[in-house]
């Protein structure tokens, strides 16, 4: 199947993808004979699970252009319908409107596209699930496909910051009391 890539909007194996969806495959391998022989191989088989997606790439671009990275970060994303469908919990508007608003930092939302040739829907990207896809297969991709969508700043600046926010959040041991009507967090003064 042909792969197709959409700079930040990525196709991985060119099926479409589903968060559940998995395939398992069976390649079959030749190994040479321990002895550095190559005239003599012992087949063997390796059974694994294949599961696509749509991803966006997080890496940063300067970084890209440069060709300084060896792997590509990427995430996946779903249309928000796709994204409904296998989680119950954001078909409520509440919940998708928390994600809009970036409260829900475990996802970003990405608009829609009315780009003629590349359609695409409200996308949900799921900021917990990152991946490396080396750099030269990605740069081959790229210049292999056509057309490619492309977040324009300040719209992929808003992704990396998500991003770069779902992970460097730091949780405190002992946190500041919160501030309710009923009490005011007091404060203790240390004499020596």
């Amino acid at each position: 199947s042909s792969s197709r890539l959409i700079v930040v909007l990525y196709r991985f194996s060119g099926l479409l993808a589903s968060p559940q969806r998995t395939w398992a495959v069976t390649p079959t391998y030749t190994i040479s004979d321990v002895n550095g022989d190559d005239t003599v191989t012992v087949p063997y088989t390796v059974t694994a699970d294949i599961n696509t997606y749509d991803l966006v790439i997080v890496s940063q671009s300067c970084d890209l252009g440069n060709g300084k990275i060896e792997y590509v970060l990427v995430c996946p994303r779903w249309s928000y319908k796709d994204f409904q469908s296998v989680n119950a919990e954001f078909k409520k508007l509440e919940k998708l409107e928390s994600i809009r608003q970036g409260r829900y930092h475990r996802y970003c939302m990405l608009n829609q596209s009315d780009v003629a040739d590349l359609p695409c829907d409200i996308q949900i990207v799921d900021l917990g699930l990152v991946y490396s896809i080396p750099y030269d297969a990605m740069k081959y991709m790229a210049q292999s496909q056509g057309k490619r969508l492309r977040l324009l700043s300040p719209y992929k600046e808003k992704l990396a910051q998500a991003f770069a926010y779902y992970y460097m959040r730091v949780a405190l041991p002992i946190d500041i009391e919160r501030f309710e009507k009923s009490k005011t967090p007091s404060l203790t003064t240390k004499t020596n």
